[in-house]
């Protein structure tokens, strides 16, 4: 199955210099504030609700670029991009009902759906099935669905934002899904959300550990850190390999992997302290380890060992785009299309997402490898 998620500012969080975000929210008819709207910077844990007033007030940092999120129940939910510097912004929005989602809600609900449909929704959304022991849905009933039997496109909708723990790693999310569709003839998945997430108190001191072991690990196979890895040419230390795959049409393995030297793809710093990411006509694999990588690992790859092949604890994604923009705190703007590469396991699902702002533990130092620079 092919499935291509689009991350819009997959941002982290840092604790220099910040700035503020501020502004009221009104309905967009009468003109009247909206109290209690959330408003969230996408992927972390800093959010607020406007007030009597419908005001509202957020801290961010100054170097990386956000996605604001204002989500109010029964609105169409607004957001904002918020691009690096260090003056506050203000931003006022006037909300709309949601009229058409409600009207699709309405013809959803009178249309047979299948097991399956619901199945293929919450293992591309959660990354695995909805259980009290791992990753849970508290509120399903919010979700409808409808499957087009003319053009087997499946539409997913929800009538309110998701109620959603993560019992592995701590943390419920508030979760907003924008849209979400499925094309059972290409076997694609396409689909756009925000969340906000919320730190567990923890029962004991083993389940804090567990948590914070479970954190440590998916930070490891983050794309925040591959990003932090990326910019300071530092990819094997942090886990992380670059390669291209090429048709080998005369043997009977179809594909040949050769890695990649990010110099090939990654520019110069550009004025505000980035660097340009250009996936463009470019067929890039990101092999994620969670451990500093070694010779015997590049030597795996570089003949196609069975052991990397046939490894599927790897996650190998392909990574798609156009110039991607990129910071030294693992910000980056602009879309970016995952794919994963045949059985891997994906870094889609919210099974494998933490909260941008987190912290991990310091890093020990680097096993030492030659970084490669073949193309």
């Amino acid at each position: 199955m092919k499935i291509i998620f689009c991350f819009f500012l997959l941002l982290p969080f840092t604790l220099t210099a910040q700035r503020n975000v501020s502004g009221k929210i009104t309905d967009a008819e009468n003109k009247t504030p909206l109290v209690g709207a959330s408003v969230f910077l996408s992927n972390t844990t800093i959010g607020a609700f406007t007030d009597a007033e419908g005001h509202f007030q957020l801290k961010i940092p100054e170097g990386g670029s956000y996605r604001l999120v204002i989500a109010y129940m029964g609105y169409q939910t607004v957001s904002k991009n918020i691009e690096p510097g260090n003056k506050s912004i203000e931003f006022n929005a006037a909300l709309h009902i949601q009229e058409k989602e409600l009207q699709e809600v309405t013809v959803t609900a009178k249309v047979m759906f299948r097991q399956k449909d619901i199945n293929l929704f919450w293992q591309t959304i959660l990354g695995k099935n909805s259980s009290p022991k791992t990753i849970q849905v508290v509120n399903p009933e919010a979700v409808y669905y409808y499957y087009n039997p003319k053009t087997q496109i499946l539409k997913v909708t929800s009538r309110e934002p998701l109620n959603i723990i993560n019992y592995e790693t701590g943390y419920q999310i508030n979760y907003v899904l924008n849209y979400f569709t499925y094309d059972y003839n290409k076997k694609v998945s396409d689909w756009s959300d925000q969340f906000i997430f919320t730190e567990l108190e923890p029962e004991n001191s083993k389940q804090k550990s567990n948590w914070e072991e479970r954190r440590q690990e998916i930070y490891n196979i983050s794309l925040v850190k591959f990003i932090k890895s990326l910019y300071n040419n530092s990819l094997y230390h942090g886990g992380f390999v670059l390669a291209t795959l090429r048709k080998n049409p005369e043997s009977y393995i179809l594909y040949q992997i050769f890695l990649l030297n990010p110099d090939s793809i990654l520019s110069k710093k550009t004025a505000d302290n980035g660097k340009i990411l250009n996936l463009t006509d470019r067929q890039v694999m990101l092999i994620c380890y969670g451990r500093p990588v070694n010779n015997k690992d590049l030597d795996m790859i570089k003949f196609s060992k069975s052991e990397f092949t046939n490894n599927k604890g790897l996650f190998k994604n392909l990574l798609d785009g156009d110039s991607i923009q990129i910071y030294p705190d693992g910000t980056y703007t602009h879309k970016l299309l995952m794919t994963p590469v045949n059985s891997s396991n994906t870094l889609l699902g919210l099974n494998t997402k933490l909260p941008i702002d987190y912290q991990p533990e310091e890093e020990t130092l680097p096993v030492p490898v030659v970084e490669n620079k073949s193309k």
